[in-house]
């Protein structure tokens, strides 16, 4: 494509149509020959994106391609939603099917499946849409809601929890939007969600690791809470086992290591991380890590964390005897 179309693509998530190549000079028999040569990979009928970049686009970044183009090409007024609309919107996602398009539609009866999008009929009220980069799709709240009477428990807390961040934790809000809802399909699930779900939680894993830790039986912890050293320093945790004096952190490792400077050693950076969990230790806390592969091993989490509660009850009963 030339640069104009180029730039013209940009600002539609590099989506083209068929009607604006047309009108910049391009006839369908170059649209199919830029197809043949994979210079042009077509995301839907009639829409287009060039194949360097879609190749380029993890599947997030192509789903929302796609939804661009479902919005382009729809004649009728629909408003992105569910998990078309949390991906939109930049909010976690794990474990979702990102094969199907989501929108909302005020003016249908029931809803349908149609040429790779879900038509949902709900009603809209204020507060439930936002624009993002010129696109109406549904709010944050509104939307994890929707997703959450629509994915697995799991799935539906990464995203409520990321919505939640979004707008300052406002739990209250996303109960008065799902008191709303509570007769539609799904609110029973949904309900449980909002029950759960907290904006401290500041990342996929950091979501995963609290339901886990539910679904094995450990207590609620505490997210992202401030601890200060002997000497005034300051540490932040991910999670916080008040009655075990128990710190939790999630993919400890990664973490430390994936915002390493130009001037950063990792050895020194790894050190570091290791004093800081001996002063923890010190000050009484017990210590336990786990990292994305951990989510799926609920016994050894559980031994884990087990023990860090007993380790951390041990030194405590120490203490007191001197």
């Amino acid at each position: 494509m030339d640069v104009k179309l180029q730039a013209l693509a940009a600002t539609q998530d590099h989506v083209i149509l068929r009607p604006q190549l047309l009108a910049a000079g391009y006839t369908d028999d170059e649209i199919a020959r830029l197809r043949r040569h994979s210079q042009l990979t077509a995301v839907r009928r009639g829409a287009y994106v060039e194949t360097r970049i879609w190749n380029g686009m993890d599947p997030a970044g192509r789903h929302r391609a796609t939804a661009r183009a479902v919005v382009m090409q729809l004649k009728v007024p629909a408003v992105p939603s569910h998990i078309t609309a949390a991906v939109i919107l930049g909010l976690p996602i794990w474990g979702v099917d990102l094969s199907v398009v989501h929108v909302t539609r005020t003016d249908l009866h029931s809803p349908r499946l149609e040429a790779g999008v879900m038509h949902h009929a709900a009603g809209l009220w204020d507060g439930d849409v936002c624009s993002v980069s010129g696109v109406v799709v549904t709010s944050p709240l509104r939307t994890a809601l929707d997703v959450a009477r629509s994915v697995p428990f799991e799935q539906g807390v990464v995203v409520a929890d990321g919505a939640l961040r979004r707008v300052g934790n406002d739990r209250k809000g996303l109960l008065e939007k799902w008191d709303v809802m509570r007769t539609w399909p799904g609110a029973r699930g949904a309900g449980r969600v909002v029950a759960f779900a907290d904006g401290g939680a500041e990342s996929v894993g950091e979501s995963r690791a609290r339901v886990q830790f539910d679904r094995i039986g450990l207590p609620a912890p505490r997210l992202q809470p401030v601890i200060t050293g002997p000497n005034g320093e300051i540490f932040r945790a991910d999670f916080l086992f008040e009655e075990e004096v128990t710190i939790g952190e999630f993919d400890g490792r990664s973490k430390y290591l994936g915002n390493l400077g130009p001037d950063d050693d990792p050895a020194d950076v790894l050190w570091r991380e290791k004093q800081r969990e001996d002063i923890l230790r010190n000050l009484g806390f017990g210590v336990a890590r786990l990292v994305w592969a951990d989510l799926s091993r609920d016994a050894e989490v559980l031994a884990r964390f087990s023990a860090a509660f007993r380790q951390a009850g041990r030194r405590r009963a120490a203490r007191a005897l001197h």
